[in-house]
């Protein structure tokens, strides 16, 4: 299932929630600098994964990306 067409979510306890998509959600000064404090945590999480020798997997362009460290890509799925 694709995630853009999710519009609702039920949680563990049977509890059903609306989904807000990020696009439609409102920014509020609080949930940018949370967001980009995840995009930091996110950079830093890559770039200390790619110096220790490790692979990461991106989204990118909708298509699912392997990056070596040696920054070569290689594309791995597309979005469907």
């Amino acid at each position: 299932m694709s995630p853009t067409k999710v519009t609702k979510v039920t949680l563990p306890d049977g509890k059903t929630v609306p989904v807000i998509h990020a696009k439609a959600a409102k920014m509020t000064p609080e949930s940018e600098r949370l967001r980009k404090s995840a995009e930091k945590a996110g950079a830093n999480a890559a770039a200390k994964a790619l110096a220790k020798g490790l692979s990461i997997t991106i989204m990118k362009d909708g298509k699912l990306i392997r990056i070596n460290p040696d920054k070569s890509e290689e594309v791995i799925g597309v979005q469907a």
